[in-house]
């Protein structure tokens, strides 16, 4: 006689139920549902141990088997002999349901017809035996009779006992937040002009409240673009050093966008002009014994913070455009190379550096007030971004070597964000009405071809990455940012341009296409992330939303696109 161990399945918990929940929502199209239950149950549900063995539409088909065994149940009687089942016994009741009946969500409020019926169903089961439609949601899939593999509209395959496991959702989409089933990604290329420049373009920026005068600057040029919609666009190249030995190393428009601010490097010593939006001068800054490697004007005032640094120092220098003194005030001395600078409100700035993030408080001049240093002092913090409310002022730094995102501030490390070197980091735009949450979202690039979307407590020093969004095989991301008003979300790469729902995630809004790449010619010099940016070695990009958010401009080789997001 052979025994037959019977191998008992695991206690159901809550885990396994919202699990199966999380991915119906995703497969059947409802992303938002999806999302709010991850937030509200478990960060990551694609960690869980048993997340790898379940298959695609495992609760449909889970569901399916329960109606079958309640409807066998309901048919027999203690001693197993048949007994007449009618339809109140049935689980879901005897009244016959339509779901062609039920308005979706998109039609509402439309005239159209309803669809023609299908065939009635009873208690959740077809009365035929053979393969029938069950409703999932807005969609409908294929589940027979012994719930083999059968495909659904998208290609998925449901739960059968002879298919491998299906990949998990996770992986064969890009968001860590929601896997959905988008419409096909918008082509930006009807409503993109492609500019030809005459240097290698290494930053572009919009005038404020402008969106028909665009600057761009190379390494010996700079000229502004004036775009119309009535006539082609018109270059001023109002500035060529070329042969001179002068370079440009950094440009940046005031708050108001009456005056451009341009700063040159010759034989170790820095120079900065200010030009008017006609591409005239207008007046000359006092030079400074160091190269300038950024310009940082305030948001609120005629005030500009100059970074001028060689290998080892630097020094932070203010002018005051009211006060326009014959010499700066005395600069501030930075024991390091500061990589990136950026104001948080109206006093204050944050510096990086090797090692540290500096705070300074900016009046009649600019001065140090506090140093933030990291656990490793030889890390280099390349990119900075800092964001102020009433009710925090917070500094994000990430180092390119390590690929670590730390918050000094707040005395938060996400350690090993990305799997290859981070090209750029952002923090989303604040709405007024959530400027008293300590919630922050920050964006991380990196040349391992996806984009990291991270939400982080200031509060409790919790975070998670809420979305993993892909760029594609070979595709790193080189720069990225997002709009001003937070509800999109750029990155580009060599010869691409993609967009994202900032809230949403998964598969990409748009995608912009170069024409041709012959003609992008690579750069490895220069910095991705701003003007004074920690150079890596990938291709140089810049890229830049206009103050509404409706055009964006990248600026990829000799060349730049200007794509109108207003359609």
């Amino acid at each position: 006689m052979v025994a037959h161990v019977v191998m008992a399945q695991p206690d159901l918990t809550s885990h396994h139920v919202n699990y199966l929940i999380w991915r119906y929502l995703q497969e059947s199209g409802h992303g938002d549902a999806a999302v709010s239950l991850q937030r509200a149950w478990y960060p990551d549900p694609q960690s869980l141990p048993f997340a790898r063995h379940i298959r695609t539409h495992a609760l449909v088909s889970l569901v399916q088997k329960g109606l079958q065994y309640h409807e066998l149940e309901s048919s027999l009687d203690k001693e197993g002999n048949p007994i007449n089942f009618t339809p109140s016994e049935y689980f879901f009741g005897p009244e016959p349901f339509e779901a062609s009946a039920l308005k979706r969500r998109d039609d509402a409020g439309t005239d159209q017809p309803a669809e023609s019926p299908r065939e009635q169903a009873t208690n959740g089961h077809s009365t035929e035996a053979k393969p029938r439609k069950e409703t999932n949601g807005d969609e409908s899939m294929e589940v027979d009779e012994e719930s083999k593999g059968s495909v659904d509209g998208d290609g998925d395959v449901s739960m059968g006992a002879e298919e491998p496991p299906a990949e998990p959702t996770l992986s064969t989409g890009s968001s860590a937040g929601v896997q959905i089933s988008p419409a096909k990604a918008a082509d930006l290329a009807p409503d993109t002009a492609l500019l030809q420049a005459d240097d290698h373009v290494i930053t572009t920026r919009w005038r404020p409240r402008d969106s028909t005068l665009l600057a761009a600057a190379g390494e010996s040029s700079c000229s502004l673009w004036k775009l119309s919609l009535s006539s082609a666009p018109v270059q001023n190249r109002f500035l060529d050093v070329k042969g001179s030995g002068a370079y440009v190393s950094g440009i940046a428009w005031d708050a108001v966008g009456s005056k451009l601010a341009v700063a040159t490097i010759r034989d170790m010593k820095g120079a900065i002009t200010m030009y008017n939006t006609e591409g005239n001068v207008v007046d000359l800054l006092p030079d400074l014994p160091r190269l300038i490697s950024g310009l940082h004007w305030s948001d609120d005032s005629p005030r500009l913070v100059v970074v001028a640094s060689d290998e080892r120092s630097s020094e932070l220098a203010l002018w005051d455009d009211n006060r326009r003194p014959d010499v700066y005030p005395p600069p501030q001395a930075i024991d390091s190379h500061v990589y990136d600078l950026a104001w948080c409100g109206h006093n204050m700035v944050f510096a990086c550096g090797d090692g540290a993030v500096y705070q300074c408080e900016v009046d009649n001049n600019i001065r140090l007030t506090k140093t933030y240093t990291s656990q490793d002092t030889e890390t280099a913090w390349a990119f900075l971004r800092s964001a102020h409310t009433p009710s925090y002022s917070v500094a994000v730094t990430a180092s390119s070597t390590n690929s670590s995102i730390w918050i000094p501030t707040h005395d938060i490390v996400i350690e090993n964000a990305h799997q290859d070197a981070i090209t750029a980091i952002d923090i989303r735009p604040v709405e007024p009405q959530s400027q008293h949450n300590s919630t922050i979202t920050v964006a991380s690039y990196s040349t391992d071809t996806f984009v990291h979307v991270w939400q982080v407590d200031l509060d409790t020093k919790q975070h998670k990455r809420i979305h993993r969004l892909r760029l594609g095989s070979s595709t790193p991301a080189l720069a990225g940012s997002f709009s001003p008003d937070g509800y999109a979300l750029c990155a580009v790469s060599k010869d691409r341009l993609f967009i994202w729902n900032a809230e949403r995630g998964g598969e990409p809004m748009a995608i912009w296409n170069a024409l041709s790449t012959d003609q992008v010619k690579e750069d490895p010099d220069h910095a991705t992330n701003g003007q004074n940016g920690h150079a890596v070695p990938v291709p140089d990009r810049d890229l830049s939303w206009d103050h509404d958010g409706k055009k964006l401009a990248y600026g990829f080789g000799d060349q730049m696109a200007v794509v109108n997001l207003q359609r």
